[in-house]
């Protein structure tokens, strides 16, 4: 498996990649009108030149999978991971993440934070094994409570923050 920094050449791949991936959510968590948004193309560029956007290859080379993030203060927040379907479970979101974890440890953020859905099992149980901890909401700091009330807004339940400590 190979995690690299994103590319130019890599950002009009990623929109089929979230939308794919989003076909996994049930209507229940992820409403209709959800599951063709796509992180912007211009908001993409940005991100990359921060630094902040890496992608996972399939085997065949291909761009199958990618996580953004975004500096908070002293956290690192984790604003998707997506992975085609046809390579979820292979270990290609574990990568991204560690790659994330590496990269927040070694710039001297505290910490990394992500919003997940709480029942999805997939989802919650995955980071929890990665050491991340779901936030009771007073745990939650203005960055993370902004997230989670816009997720509301546009319709997103059973969402939950999450934090992982770093050394």
């Amino acid at each position: 498996m190979t995690i690299r920094l994103a590319t130019a050449a890599d950002l009009p791949l990623l929109a089929a990649i979230e939308q794919n991936a989003a076909a996994l959510f049930s209507p229940d968590d992820l409403p209709p009108e959800h599951r063709s948004d796509t992180l912007p193309l211009e908001r993409l560029q940005q991100v990359r030149a921060s630094g902040l956007l890496w992608v996972a290859l399939a085997p065949s080379g291909a761009v199958a999978g990618f996580l953004v993030a975004e500096a908070a203060g002293d956290v690192l927040h984790v604003c998707e991971v997506s992975v085609t379907p046809e390579q979820g479970g292979k270990g290609l979101g574990r990568g991204l993440l560690a790659t994330a974890i590496d990269h927040g440890r070694d710039a001297g953020y505290a910490a990394l934070t992500l919003t997940t859905f709480a029942h999805v099992p997939w989802n919650l149980p995955f980071y929890e094994r990665l050491g991340f901890r779901a936030l009771a909401p007073a745990e939650c700091g203005e960055h993370l409570q902004r997230i989670l009330e816009a997720e509301s807004l546009s319709g997103l339940r059973n969402r939950v923050a999450m934090r992982l400590d770093l050394p």
